[in-house]
């Protein structure tokens, strides 16, 4: 299966805020209703939060936010990421 595109994820957007039917544009688009409707709940076409792809901005971001004692939760929300990353890029940082 392809890859989704930047540009496809920013025509989705476009076409359903501008009132286009999700089948429709779905149709349009070359993709699947379901993968119109993830890219506008926000599941899919954003920053991939996935380990390893966090950017060394966000990662230094986390370090600074702990070591000024913020929650990991509180992080996750300000870096755009999961608490479950936090962790484990601060585990990484303290077993590194």
């Amino acid at each position: 299966m392809a890859r989704i595109t930047e540009a496809q994820v920013a025509e989705v957007r476009r076409r359903v805020e501008a009132g286009e039917a999700r089948v429709t544009v779905a149709e349009t688009v070359g993709i699947s209703k379901a993968s119109v409707d993830s890219i506008m709940s926000g599941r899919r076409g954003g920053p991939s939060k996935r380990a390893g792809t966090l950017t060394p901005e966000q990662l230094d971001s986390i370090r600074a936010l702990a070591d000024a004692g913020m929650s990991q939760t509180a992080i996750a929300r300000e870096v755009g990421t999961s608490q479950q990353m936090v962790s484990k890029t601060l585990k990484a940082a303290r077993e590194g």
